[in-house]
């Protein structure tokens, strides 16, 4: 009887303290599939050559964790991702750059009549209103509609933490930083017909972005 009330008070204590783990570890985004690129400089691939994506943010851009048919997501409520859509249409041209001897120079983003991203305010009433996020091709036209919740969609935009992130919530204590990411690499090869890949580079940490046509399917 002693043993099983031993066991009993042990297994309360245990469960104690695995509550306050299982938090920090989810903080650390270890139950997730993704990983957000803070760790590592974000490059564009151009003839072989990895250049400086900037002003796309590694802390903005996530892929999966596992190797295998691994996918690119990047914050859908963040104005940079036009120059993803920029790289898909290739409208940008590389400077070359001694400045960083793990990058070939940088990527220049040009400027075209093209609106890829653009922000709509949906009436309820004349004081009430959502945002809608609609996100467009080179022809205009409408390929994704997200409503902005700040949360996935259950489509192509994942929730995703940033790992070791935390904010602060009203009863003062912190929370894991989710934010929203669309799943580039679906939208891209759905919609436009082209294949996003990554190469990783763990020992310089550089995580490159390679985006090409589609072959015929």
């Amino acid at each position: 009887m002693k043993l099983r009330v031993k066991l009993s008070i042990f297994a309360i204590i245990l469960g104690m303290l695995m509550i306050p783990a299982y938090f920090i570890l989810q903080t650390f985004g270890v139950f997730q599939k993704e990983t957000v690129l803070s760790d590592y400089a974000l490059a564009v691939d151009v003839n072989g050559k990895s250049y400086e994506a900037w002003p796309l943010i590694n802390s903005f851009a996530a892929m999966d964790k596992q190797e295998e048919n691994r996918q690119f997501y990047y914050r859908i409520d963040m104005s940079h991702l036009q120059y993803l859509f920029n790289l898909a249409y290739k409208e940008y041209d590389v400077k070359p750059g001694v400045d960083n001897p793990y990058l070939a120079g940088t990527v220049n983003y040009q400027r075209t009549d093209h609106n890829y991203v653009q922000t709509e305010r949906q009436y309820e009433n004349a004081n009430d209103f959502t945002t809608v996020l609609n996100l467009y091709d080179q022809d205009g036209q409408v390929i994704y509609t997200y409503d902005n919740t700040g949360k996935g969609d259950k489509q192509l935009v994942e929730s995703i933490i940033h790992q070791g992130m935390s904010r602060s919530t009203n009863g003062g204590g912190g929370e894991a930083v989710r934010d929203p990411y669309i799943n580039i690499t679906a939208l891209f090869r759905d919609k436009l017909n082209i294949d996003v890949k990554l190469t990783v580079d763990e020992e310089h940490k550089v995580v490159t972005i390679r985006m090409n046509k589609s072959e015929a399917r």
